[in-house]
């Protein structure tokens, strides 16, 4: 399975960061590619977009910064959230997904 350090995270829109780590919770036969997706990129965004795991690194964290996007929306209860989605390539990793609330500025 893949590993995140944290299942949620909160951050303010104008200049709010957030990091949280990935890991393999096995050591994979091959490399693992692990694509890092903010499903709505007008809420948060997310660098980098890709990690790899290999037989030498899968028990250590990579790091993932989430950033809110500050616009001029008045959003309802001052918050929005959006799901930071991870896809394993290779190894047959199930997904995991970390939850992300961007408090209005």
């Amino acid at each position: 399975a893949l590993v995140v350090s944290k299942r949620t995270l909160s951050l303010g829109e104008a200049d709010g960061t957030a990091t949280y780590t990935v890991q393999l919770n096995g050591e994979p036969s091959g490399e693992v590619e692990v694509t890092v997706t903010s499903r709505d990129t007008l809420i948060a965004t997310v660098n980098p977009a890709s990690l790899t795991f290999t037989r030498e690194n899968w028990n250590s964290g990579q790091e993932v910064t989430v950033t809110g996007v500050d616009d001029d929306l008045d959003n309802p209860d001052d918050q929005r959230t959006v799901n930071i989605s991870h896809t394993a390539t290779g190894g047959g990793y199930p997904a995991a997904t970390v939850s992300v609330t961007v408090t209005d500025d």
